[in-house]
This record gives structure tokens, C-alpha cells and sequence, in this order.
């Protein structure tokens, strides 16, 4: 994915902001990158990270140089990165930040930069142990934040950073531009909702480790979709069955809610005769409007699950309450 376009084409106020920064000098010493879910915010941190520390900026990222290949390959030690997507951030992590950070930088740049991606993604300690480490910021040490949900930072979090907002890109847009970069109309659909960039979405399509997991959870989704149609025991048994081989993870099971998420609002769409964005399950959502007659009411409990995956739960125990709170009478 091309960065810099991106940014020049869809988040002119971030290019323009940096531009100013880089050649006035006047970087800030840490910034909090704020987007909906599926905006590229750890590519676009990543990105700018590697601009200050390149060997020849324009002034962003040359890519090419032995130092932007070193950030690629992970293997530039002052610069770290904690990605709370993966999994929750903790006070170890920060403490790692902190330690490394607090010794004399590896490379002869003197500049040491860290990302927490997700910070709504922290345990409290680590949210407690970082903010010591922004009221103090050191000489040539930057950071940049992430997240999905401002009002989920801590007011004194964001008050240390410099906000940048990333605008979204219309879902119809990038389902349309990944179509036609050759990604087929039901994954386009689904992965516009997770990733809002159409080249990114045609790399995740096209990177085996990252996409088998989700095409094995859409596919058990739809496996217990269709048997919820026609019957409920049959769709409680395959949820309680199928599920516990595909959704091993955490990021499985958000992978998981999330699509169970969009074929809810497209329930809810479908029933007030409204537009719905999974086209290619048209017959699907119509069928399943017949069967869950409170969508909701269900949305708001995928909703509520969603959020406590952030702690310690038992993601077989969480699933099977869903499936059953799904198939109760009313």
C-alpha cells in the first residue's frame, strides 16, 4: 500500500499537518491517531515513524533506504511497536518501552520511536505506567497512539498527544475498488467493514496466514446462519461444535462478532426496507429477517461481548451464551 498517496488523497489535513512539522522542526512528541475500525491506523503510524527516522526524507519515508528496510523487516531496535489488536497491551510492555528507552538508543540517529496500536486495548496498569512515561517526555523519543474509540482513552492520555483524525472511505467505495483489483464481491463485502483501504484489503485476501483464519470463521458463520433458518438445534449444536475448531483466539472471536454484526444491521436494514451492504447474502438476510424478530436487541448483546473480550473471558462459554441467546423463544 502506498502511504503517502493515501494520505495525500484521503487524509489531506494529516499529510499537510506532517509536511509543516518535518520541515518547521516542530514535531510533537507524541500523537494519538484516531479512526473507525478498518482505517489503516498501525500502517499509517508505521509510516510516519519510519519518515522521522529515515536516511533521506521528502519529507516522508524514502522506503528504499537501508534504515526503512531495517523498520520492514523489524529489525530496527529503536523502534518498538505493541499492537493491541493481536492482543491486550500491558504494564510489561510499557515497562519495556520504558527500560529500553531509558538506556542509550542502539543506532547513531539518537532517535527511538514506539506505536501502541489500540490503546483502548490496555490493561490499567499499563495505562497508568504510560502516562508517568508522557508527562516526561525524553529528547528525541516519539510515540504515536491508535484508536478506534477517543472517548475510550483517558482524557489525560489525549491531552499529552497531538490528536489527527483519519477520515473513513465509503464502504460502497472500497467494495467496488477491491472488486475490481480482483477480490470477489462476498470477501469485499465482509472485509470492508475491517479494513478501509481497497489495496490493503486486496494484500489481506492475498496473504494466506491472515486470511485463512477469517475465511474459516465467515465460513462457519454462515454454515450456523443457514442452519438457524431452518433449525435451532441444529445451528446450537454446530455453533458448539464447528466454533471451538475455527475460533481459537481472541482475534478470532472478534473476527467472528464483528461479521455476526454486520449481517445483524443489514437484518435491521432489510426489515425498515432499508439499503443493505452484503448484497451477496441478499437471500440470507432475507431468510434470517423471518427468524431473529428482535436483530436489535441481539446486535446490542453482540455488542456488550464484544466488549468484555478486552479481559480475561472463556471465549467457548461466551460463544455458547450467544448461540443460546440467539435460539431462546420470545
Amino acid at each position: 500500500m502506498q502511504i503517502e498517496e493515501y494520505l495525500k488523497t484521503y487524509q489531506n489535513v494529516i499529510y499537510k499537518t506532517f509536511v509543516n512539522s518535518f520541515n518547521n522542526k516542530s514535531l510533537s512528541h507524541a500523537y494519538l491517531l484516531v479512526g473507525n475500525p478498518g482505517t489503516p491506523l498501525l500502517e499509517v503510524a508505521t509510516f510516519l515513524a519510519k519518515s522521522i527516522l529515515c536516511d533521506d526524507p521528502s519529507p516522508f519515508a524514502c522506503n528504499s533506504c537501508i534504515t526503512c528496510l531495517r523498520v520492514d523487516d523489524n529489525n530496527y531496535p529503536d523502534f518498538l511497536v505493541f499492537d493491541g489488536q493481536k492482543g491486550t497491551i500491558k504494564k510489561d510492555d510499557v515497562i519495556q518501552i520504558e527500560s529500553q528507552f531509558d538506556k542509550k538508543a542502539f543506532e547513531s540517529k539518537g532517535i527511538r520511536i514506539y506505536i501502541l496500536n489500540l490503546v483502548e486495548n490496555m490493561t490499567e496498569e499499563a495505562v497508568n505506567s504510560l502516562l508517568k512515561f508522557l508527562e516526561e517526555p525524553h529528547e528525541n523519543i516519539y510515540a504515536f497512539l491508535t484508536t478506534n474509540n477517543e472517548s475510550n482513552v483517558l482524557p489525560t492520555i489525549v491531552s499529552r498527544c497531538q490528536t489527527l483524525y483519519l477520515k473513513s472511505i465509503s464502504r460502497n467505495k472500497i467494495i467496488n475498488d477491491s472488486i475490481n483489483l480482483g477480490v470477489n464481491l462476498e470477501d469485499a463485502e465482509l472485509l470492508s467493514f475491517f479494513i478501509n483501504n481497497a489495496e490493503l484489503l486486496y494484500e489481506f485476501v492475498n496473504d494466506k496466514n491472515q486470511y485463512e483464519p477469517f475465511d474459516n470463521t465467515k465460513k462457519a458463520l454462515i454454515t450456523i446462519l443457514d442452519a438457524l433458518v431452518n433449525d435451532k438445534k441444529e445451528a446450537v449444536y454446530l455453533s458448539q461444535t464447528l466454533l471451538n475448531k475455527v475460533v481459537t483466539s481472541k482475534e478470532d472471536a472478534r473476527f467472528y462478532l464483528d461479521m455476526l454484526s454486520q449481517f445483524i444491521e443489514d437484518i435491521l436494514n432489510f426489515q425498515h426496507h432499508g439499503d443493505i451492504i452484503l448484497k451477496s447474502y441478499e437471500q440470507l438476510i432475507s431468510e434470517l429477517s423471518e427468524v431473529i424478530l428482535n436483530p436489535q436487541e441481539l446486535l446490542l448483546e453482540v455488542l456488550k461481548l464484544r466488549g468484555i473480550l478486552n479481559i480475561n473471558v472463556n471465549i467457548p462459554l461466551l460463544l455458547d451464551h450467544l448461540i443460546f441467546f440467539i435460539t431462546k423463544e420470545k
